[in-house]
């Protein structure tokens, strides 16, 4: 979905720009930058400096606003355009690319006028100061990603040790920035973090270690920024992350998709509590970066906003009456965020177009089908079922489930978004044995399907054995089961409720509150020898071993296994503990994340219980 090419008069004024010579009059400041192996619109270069007790943090930015003036032929291109926009294997820019990639970027020992942050830290990284000013730029060198990760990993480059300073910083800043994960009340799955649009991401994420300098470096720039901007009420455009008001059972829903292990849907539940990260001309905060106030300034190349705040920063700093009003400022964050939203509109079409391409050819072969992936062909079956396509998935849909080789996602929309009804006993047949499962169902419909509203549970017991009902806020009318969840535990009881209630809603034995039946509380009996096992499934390589002791452990009512974690110089050591009668058994793991050090020390254990169960005939199912 390419844009259309500029104008011939936009790209004959953009060749007519020049450098002027006084450039020359402004400090020099040293910086190197670091980017993606492709890239050619270098936007910003880094640098620090470390005293005894305080460290200067420099990040130099091209001073697009030096050349590209408000109301030229460029500049009106480039508020159309707003950003520029990236693909797998090109882009279509914001400004020309004789600008972008050639006069404005921070290309290797060419001279550049910049705007520098001048940040300086505490021991603790806490800033203490910020400089703002006009310089100029010649670059050290440019570093790829790959080539910064090498310099990290090789102490015999001369470079080693600056980027390993770098790098340091950098872990501190983003340590100290998400030391807290806990968001009103929600806590993020472990090995997780919201990045600057509210999305949910691994910390696994990135390929190159030193791409977290330039996301920690920038993230304090602008932090830093929008900081002085507001000190010195400089009018500009602010970068706000706000989020919906969150109660106790949404929370309860949340935590069920995070202890089922179900990133997808986990992400897919917190994306629907966040608003939008949007544009504006006052600092409201950012919730997903856990910041005061925000803004956007270190890539003025790519992002028009970043080349607003420029102009007004550039106006300050020489003593000059303000480029744009407030009301400007009001006008123009509206006009970008509508030329956002309409670009990605355009995107989604575009995308979706090619997936129904891709997704149709696949339904035509079963031999494709069973080769997908789990992500795959989670993707499929949604768009099969949507698409009324349902009968040409079902052989694999019943294979994966005898097999357990499916999602959460994956069960609820066999369950409450499918009509095949044998499908749907499978899945509660299913969820008989993975109780967890029925509250994360419940938790994501409440997002999904628009007539679901809200949900509560009823507790009427506050001892062994614990009843609850479960009732969810349906268009206008309030359903539950007749019956309760009962278990000797409460979550337990939460789950009985849930699963319950998606039978009923299958059966169509839904009730309305007032015909609940509470069943009598059972007397108390002699204490019967505890079940020793539940129905576990055999672990297979890819299977989600934490999910799989939880499985075990939720069933026959044991503690949960404990978790212990040790951070060496080659990652994450982890113990798992499970204490089984009078045996403990014990697994261990090392990874470069927490996450994976955790399943791989999972691992052991559900292969020991595995092993000792299939030798003890004696042992009998349980629940």
């Amino acid at each position: 979905m390419p844009r259309k090419p500029f104008s011939k008069s936009v790209i004959e004024e953009a060749e007519t720009i020049a450098l002027h010579t006084s450039i020359n009059q402004r400090p020099q400041v040293p910086g190197i930058t670091i980017d993606g192996a492709h890239s050619r619109d270098l936007d910003d270069a880094i640098w620090i400096e470390e005293k005894e007790h305080l460290t200067t943090l420099s990040v130099h930015i091209a001073d697009v606003a030096e050349l590209v003036q408000p109301g030229s032929l460029v500049d009106q291109e480039a508020r159309s355009r707003i950003q520029t926009l990236y693909f797998r294997h090109n882009n279509t820019p914001m400004l020309p690319r004789c600008l972008s990639e050639d006069k404005l970027s921070l290309l290797e020992h060419q001279l550049r006028p910049t705007i520098t942050l001048e940040i300086t830290l505490n021991q603790s990284a806490e800033i203490q100061n910020v400089e703002v000013y006009e310089s100029r730029l010649s670059s050290h060198k440019r570093f790829t990603y790959e080539q910064a990760d090498e310099a990290l990993m090789d102490i015999s480059r001369p470079d080693s040790n600056f980027i390993y300073r770098c790098w340091q910083w950098a872990e501190q800043l983003y340590q100290r920035r998400i030391q807290s994960k806990n968001f009103d009340g929600l806590t993020l799955p472990e090995g997780y973090y919201l990045d600057e649009n509210g999305n949910l991401l691994s910390t696994d994420f990135a390929r190159y270690q030193s791409y977290l300098i330039i996301q920690e470096f920038m993230i304090l720039a602008n932090t830093a920024m929008a900081q002085w901007l507001d000190q010195h009420n400089i009018p500009a455009i602010y970068r706000n992350h706000m989020h919906r008001a969150i109660g106790p059972e949404q929370t309860h829903q949340f935590a069920a998709l995070v202890n089922a292990q179900s990133e997808e849907d986990t992400r897919r539940v917190l994306m629907s509590w966040l608003n939008p990260a949007e544009y504006g001309p006052e600092p409201h905060g950012h919730f997903a970066l856990n910041l005061s106030a925000y803004c956007h300034f270190t890539s003025p190349i790519r992002r028009y906003p970043d080349l607003i705040n420029h102009r007004m920063v550039k106006a300050h700093l020489k003593g000059q009456s303000y480029p744009y009003s407030i009301e400007d400022i009001q006008a123009l964050s509206q006009h970008i965020e509508a030329t956002i939203q309409a670009q990605e509109e355009t995107h989604k079409t575009y995308c979706k177009a090619q997936q129904r391409q891709l997704y149709e050819a696949q339904l035509q072969s079963p031999e494709i089908i069973a080769q997908l992936p789990q992500g795959e062909f989670s993707l499929l079956l949604r768009f099969a079922l949507e698409d009324q396509q349902g009968e040409n998935l079902k052989a694999e849909a019943e294979t994966r489930l005898q097999s357990g080789n499916v999602t959460v996602e994956d069960l609820f929309v066999l369950l409450l978004l499918g009509d095949e009804l044998q499908l749907q006993e499978q899945v509660l047949e299913y969820l008989g044995d993975h109780l967890y499962d029925a509250a994360s169902i419940v938790s994501i419909a409440l997002n999904q399907i628009e007539a679901w509203h809200s949900s509560a549970y009823v507790e009427v017991s506050q001892e062994p054995p614990f009843m609850t009902w479960l009732e969810i806020l349906i268009g206008e009318q309030l359903w539950t089961t007749a019956k309760p969840g009962i278990s000797m535990n409460k979550t337990g009881a939460k789950h009985q409720a849930c699963l319950a209630w998606l039978k009923a809603k299958f059966e169509g034995t839904l009730v309305h509150p007032e015909h609940r039946e509470a069943p009598p509380i059972p007397q108390p009996s002699a204490p019967k020898p505890p079940p020793v096992i539940h129905k576990l499934r055999q672990y297979q390589e890819g299977h989600n071993c934490l999910s799989l002791l939880m499985e075990l452990c939720q069933g026959l009512q044991w503690p949960q296994a404990e978790f212990e974690i040790v951070e060496h110089e080659q990652g994450f050591h982890c113990e798992c503990r499970l204490k089984v009668d009078d045996e403990v058994i014990i697994g261990s793991g090392i990874a470069s994340s927490k996450k994976t050090a955790k399943h791989r020390a999972a691992r052991p254990v559900v292969e020991q219980l595995q092993k000792t169960l299939a030798q003890d005939e004696s042992l009998v199912a349980a629940c």
